[in-house]
């Protein structure tokens, strides 16, 4: 259709417009209209993201400046510390004494989480030490708010510092220098074991430098490569001490093998046409199972075959007999399928296990015809096509397959017809290249190794190619079927990339690498330490451990050898194959005492879901672990009282490898208890007690629990002052407790009764049943306080004191007040509502509510 403009008074016509203009120019402006609607969308979602970032960030310096605000010692570290590992890194977190809140804010839900470590200036940067670790007078304090967006995760992370302001300046400095001999050792490590929160780095130089309080320490010095040294010092008062370590490096070699993974079963052999003396074309499928582990075959696998793309699009499924068939195929034995019940080959005569179905118009005659045919006295039950028969090309292709799953277990293909190749489904990589293809009284054949065919040997070698793992010539061998002994299996799957670990802590993990052709997965483990070893090897979710692998020299090492455990699988063959199912991975490290000896009785070392014991030999530890960042733990509780707890944050294990170097120096240790009280009997919680050392240095702190007790577990031998922290108005009795620590004793320090603790009052405000989101002032007193909010003046300032804050946007509030067991308290609430061109006040008020210090568990809920 046409539009036209008709002729105007001056006789001249007008151009016409057609639909198809019409409808280009409707596509442009709707195409430009999403375009600008795509815009808003994307400005829209940037001022959503925005916003979410300013409230996250708010949140996070909400919560710092909370922390900030309290005394340096109630802030207390973390010990109990969990991950979100919707980050990379993970994130982590309070679970003890500052669990995770979920806000509501701006419409939006966050989730705060905290995280305190105690700090140190180690080599110009701020560290996070261990929680096990002694006072440092400095604490990392980190805040992180996270929220989810159409699924998706987003952070805001803040992180600062908390001083003691009445930390005593240490006087004294320890320095030194770390070389092998000769040339400095950059990097290495020097930690006192009676305050690790004291240590540094060597710098480039070989030097490093520690401020200390005076007293005797032992020093632990360790580097890549080189074995630990232990030293003793003693350090004067304002005294500097040099103390210089000569590290003897690790002798090394490297470990070799290969890695297979046999983990499916494989076509073995493939004959498509071999007639007998009688005429009949004879054509079979063998397949082997190189695993470890038996499997079903009757009902459960099936066979394809196809032909060039053009001619089979896709496989099509060769319809089998079961019935009266074998049910498995062993570790090592095979199994047979054929058109006919009994192969004669090579001079021998095999019993096929299973054979093609040959019912006259059944799906194998529909699908291969002209080849299958049950015409009675013209049988001919073939699928696959050879040369010979000059009917279609002789390019094809075999597969295996799962029959419920559809999944491919293994496959073999041929060119042919000029090197063309069949459907891609049906080979691997590349088919093996047969220019005319399969031919009469031809055998494929599967290489044993990379070697080739050993009828000896189980024809296990699958390189994923199948031009580089197969024989194709004479037919030198009958089939074997389920009855055919089992044969050794010398080779797999080239396990390329497989990861290789080992536990000695010098090493770093290597993939195992493809050489040679046909190709190999080699590995080379390089920087082994001398000593007796564990390897981890893994690929995918196959493992294998090696334990007893002994390094005594340098060069290469062979592994599997006779030595190792397991051995190897066949003498002088260096092969490794993957059998077991594993998705753990392995921490491992070493436990030792301040003169670098092992402990006895034995350490437990855990990372809260697996544990094990050190040895009190060596010191070596290993234990599996699920995949995950975790804090590991030596001598969690005290388990041995005679030793400090201590712990390595932040541990990070990944399927198949091995976790090394999580070392542990732990000092001599005993225990200080006491319990906190708010009148001499009932429990006090909450409060930070400090335990100092002769040097007036504060060495441990603990929190009383609900119960009003306490324990400090981590405290070196000698004499301490035991002393609480009090806030403003509060008074204890005794103010301190004088106590000496000997090893492996737990001592008692002194029932301390505190007056004027906080304790604190939260509730709810609704009106009609909902949240209030705007606001409600809540107050709370020991006066009475008229209808209307009291105001600001020089009476409020100085008279009795009030509490007061207000509530949240999901209607929750939470006040700390002075707590009392003599005087009770008012809570009033106040809420204004607009009334036309004025405002009403909705007030409320509760009486006669009790405080008791220490506790935050008043309830006082407000309605309207």
């Amino acid at each position: 259709m046409i539009l036209k403009r008709t002729r105007g008074p001056a006789g001249r016509s007008g151009a016409g417009i057609t639909l198809v203009e019409l409808m280009i120019a409707m596509v442009i402006l709707v195409v430009a209209a999403i375009g600008v609607m795509g815009v808003f969308i994307y400005i829209a979602k940037s001022i959503q993201h925005s916003k979410c970032r300013g409230l996250a960030s708010n949140l996070s310096q909400e919560q710092l400046q909370v922390l900030k605000q309290k005394n340096y010692y109630r802030v207390m570290v973390t010990t109990s510390t969990a991950f979100r590992n919707e980050f990379n890194p993970p994130v982590a977190y309070d679970t003890g004494y500052y669990l995770p809140e979920t806000i509501l804010e701006g419409g939006l839900r966050f989730t705060r989480l905290t995280h305190v470590e105690w700090a140190m200036e180690v080599s110009g940067n701020i560290v996070g030490l261990a929680p096990t670790s002694s006072e440092t007078n400095l604490k990392l304090l980190t805040v992180t708010t996270i929220w989810q967006v159409d699924g998706e995760w987003y952070k805001v992370q803040i992180r600062n510092v908390l001083s003691n302001p009445d930390s005593v300046v240490a006087s004294s400095l320890l320095t030194g220098t770390v070389t092998d001999g000769g040339a400095p050792v950059p990097n290495a490590l020097v930690t006192v074991s009676e305050n690790t929160g004291a240590l540094d780095t060597s710098d480039s130089t070989g030097k490093y430098m520690i401020t200390l309080f005076p007293g005797s320490y032992n020093l632990t010095c360790e580097a890549q490569g080189y074995f630990t040294k232990t030293a003793s010092v003693a350090i004067s008062t304002n005294a500097t001490a040099t103390v210089n370590f000569v590290l003897t490096a690790m002798t090394s070699a490297t470990l070799s093998g290969y890695v297979w993974n046999n983990d499916h079963l494989v076509i073995s052999q493939v004959v498509g046409s071999s007639p007998t003396s009688t005429g009949f074309d004879q054509e079979y499928v063998e397949i082997f199972n190189p695993t470890t582990w038996t499997w079903t075959v009757n009902g459960v696998l099936g066979l394809t075959f196809q032909r060039k793309p053009a001619q089979d699009p896709n496989p099509i499924n060769i319809a089998i007999d079961y019935s009266a068939s074998p049910m498995n195929i062993v570790p090592g034995g095979f199994y047979l399928f054929a058109n006919t019940t009994t192969v004669v080959v090579a001079g021998a005569s095999v019993a096929a296990d299973a054979v093609w179905e040959c019912a006259p118009g059944g799906p194998n005659e529909t699908n291969f015809a002209p080849r299958f045919v049950t015409t009675a006295g013209m049988e001919n039950y073939n699928v696959i096509p050879v040369f010979d028969d000059g009917i279609a090309s002789a390019a094809g292709g075999v597969r295996l397959f799962d029959i419920a799953m559809g999944q491919t277990i293994d496959a073999i293909g041929w060119s042919g017809d000029g090197n063309q190749s069949p459907g891609s489904q049906s080979y691997e990589t590349t088919p093996l290249a047969q220019n005319i293809g399969i031919q009469r009284n031809e055998l494929y054949a599967r290489y044993a190794s990379t070697a080739g065919i050993n009828g000896s040997m189980g024809p296990a070698y699958d390189s994923n190619n199948n031009s580089d793992e197969w024989y194709g010539g004479t037919m030198w061998t009958p089939p074997r079927n389920t009855s055919s002994a089992v044969r050794p299996v010398y080779a797999g799957t080239p396990a390329i990339g497989a990861a290789v670990t080992c536990n000695d802590g010098l090493s770093a993990s290597v993939s195992a690498a493809s050489t040679g052709s046909p190709p190999l997965a080699k590995f080379s483990l390089p920087n082994v330490a001398t000593g007796t070893w564990t390897v981890f090897i893994a690929s995918g979710t196959k493992a294998h451990e090696m334990t007893n692998v002994t390094v005594s020299a340098s060069g290469t090492l062979w592994i599997p050898n006779a030595d190792t455990s397991p051995a190897w699988p066949f003498a002088d063959h260096y092969d490794v194959f993957l059998s077991t199912v594993n998705e753990e991975g392995y921490i491992s490290g070493t436990v030792k005492n301040a003169v670098n000896a092992a402990i006895s009785p034995a350490i437990v070392v855990s990372n809260g879901s697996r544990s094990t014991t050190a040895s009190t030999v060596t010191g070596v530890y290993m234990f599996k672990s699920l995949p995950g960042p975790y804090t590991v733990w030596a001598n969690p509780n005290n388990t041995n009282s005679s030793y400090v707890s201590d712990s390595v944050a932040s541990v990070v294990v990944t399927a198949g490898q091995v976790t090394s170097n999580v070392n542990f120096t732990l000092a001599q240790a005993g225990q200080i208890k006491g319990f906190v009280t708010r009148d001499g009997i009932n429990p006090l919680p909450g409060v930070a007690m400090t335990a100092t050392n002769a040097a007036g240095f504060v060495e441990s702190s603990q929190v009383s629990g609900s119960d009003g007790r306490f324990t400090m577990a981590n405290v070196s031998t000698g004499p301490f002052v035991v002393e609480p922290i009090l806030n403003s108005g509060e008074t204890t009795s005794p103010a301190s407790a004088n106590v000496t620590v000997g090893v492996g004793t737990s001592v008692w320090s002194a029932t301390y009764t505190i007056r004027g603790a906080m304790g604190g009052v939260r509730g709810s405000v609704s009106k009609g049943g909902s949240p209030i989101k705007t606001g409600v002032m809540v107050i709370v007193t020991t006066t009475t306080i008229a209808a209307a909010p009291p105001t600001l003046s020089q009476a409020s300032l100085t008279g009795v004191p009030y509490y007061a804050g207000a509530s949240n946007e999901d209607g929750t509030y939470s006040l700390e007040v002075r707590g009392s067991t003599s005087t009770s308290y008012r809570v009033y609430a106040y809420y204004h509502v607009p009334s036309g061109a004025s405002w009403s006040i909705y007030s409320g008020m509760a009486a006669g509510v009790w405080v008791t210090p220490g506790i935050t568990t008043t309830t006082v809920n407000f309605s309207w």
